[in-house]
């Protein structure tokens, strides 16, 4: 069956992705699908918020009594966080998650708490309800795994950096690689590639050997959460490397100085701010101004810099 249009994207033959609408705003979160014989494929379905924006986009499809499995990038709530209200919902949908994301699936309340500290009473408006999902419905995953369903065949690559859990999967039929937040966020269509690198376990030593193993791979697309397919390949990997360099030396610096962590964050997101509305046309803004927001990258990264290498003042 040939989805509409109207909601759903055609990446390439037998991919597709819908814009789940997060905060009724379009392509800040991308929710790929794989058609197999098994049924559908999703990989990060957002959050639960959302949850019935997705539904409407695959009701084409048949809706989610098609869809046999969801897989995740990471556990981080604007991928994840859908997860648990979909098994509760659809109790034959199985749920393929890193090793490390595993016990935070089963039982979020300590990744729930971890949330609550950065987003307060915002985090229900936000996020919307997050629900465990059964041991049962589980699929651990690890680095260099194959996983089959149906014809459709991914491997596994484990992907750290933005966040200890993180894994990609490439689809060797297509030739495309699922990154989630491993290379960054770009919108279709622009040019401007941000890291998104919130607290709290960014490691950028890892980060940088995750975005070598990305390239090694010679996918011939990335498909990014935030937001779409990217054709070039190798000059996005490429920015993106130089974006997290640039970004993170102007935190390392920022620790060195005498403001206030507030005053350090609140000069870095107008700066970065202000040159991403340079380089974009207005069309193109909203997305960035919205989701990775470089104030969450500054609090991520100086907690790399101060945790990983004792540097910087509280």
């Amino acid at each position: 069956m040939t989805p509409s249009k109207e909601r759903l994207v055609q990446v390439t033959p037998g991919i597709w992705y819908a814009d789940v609408l997060y905060r009724d705003t379009a392509r800040l979160i991308a929710c790929a699908a794989t058609e197999t014989s098994r049924g559908l494929v999703l990989i990060d379905p957002g959050p639960g918020c959302t949850l019935g924006n997705l539904e409407e986009a695959l009701a084409p499809w048949g809706g989610f009594e098609r869809v046999c499995a969801v897989f995740l990038t990471h556990i981080h709530l604007d991928h994840a966080g859908a997860s648990g209200l979909i098994v509760h919902r659809w109790p034959h949908v199985k749920v393929y998650v890193h090793t490390a994301g595993v016990s935070h699936m089963i039982n979020p309340e300590r990744l729930l708490r971890s949330v609550r500290r950065l987003y307060g009473d915002r985090m229900d408006v936000l996020w919307g309800p997050v629900l465990p999902v059964p041991v049962r419905n589980v699929c651990e995953v690890s680095h260099g795994m194959e996983i089959a369903i149906g014809q459709q065949s991914w491997t596994v690559l484990y992907t750290p950096g933005h966040a200890s859990h993180h894994v990609a999967y490439h689809d060797f039929n297509s030739n495309t690689l699922f990154v989630g937040d491993a290379a960054g966020m770009r919108v279709r269509g622009a040019d401007q590639v941000i890291p998104v690198a919130p607290p709290p376990d960014i490691d950028l030593e890892q980060w940088e050997h995750s975005l070598d193993l990305i390239e090694a791979g010679e996918p011939r697309r990335l498909f990014l959460t935030h937001f779409g397919p990217v054709e070039d390949v190798r000059l996005h990997l490429a920015t993106m490397r130089n974006r997290l360099h640039v970004w993170s030396n102007a935190v390392r610096l920022s620790l060195m100085d005498k403001r206030s962590d507030d005053e350090r964050m609140r000069i870095f997101q107008a700066r970065e701010m202000a040159r991403t509305r340079r380089n974009l046309p207005p069309e193109y803004r909203q997305p960035y101004e919205i989701m990775g927001q470089p104030a969450g990258s500054w609090q991520g990264l100086a907690r790399y810099w101060r945790t990983k290498k004792g540097l910087g003042n509280q």
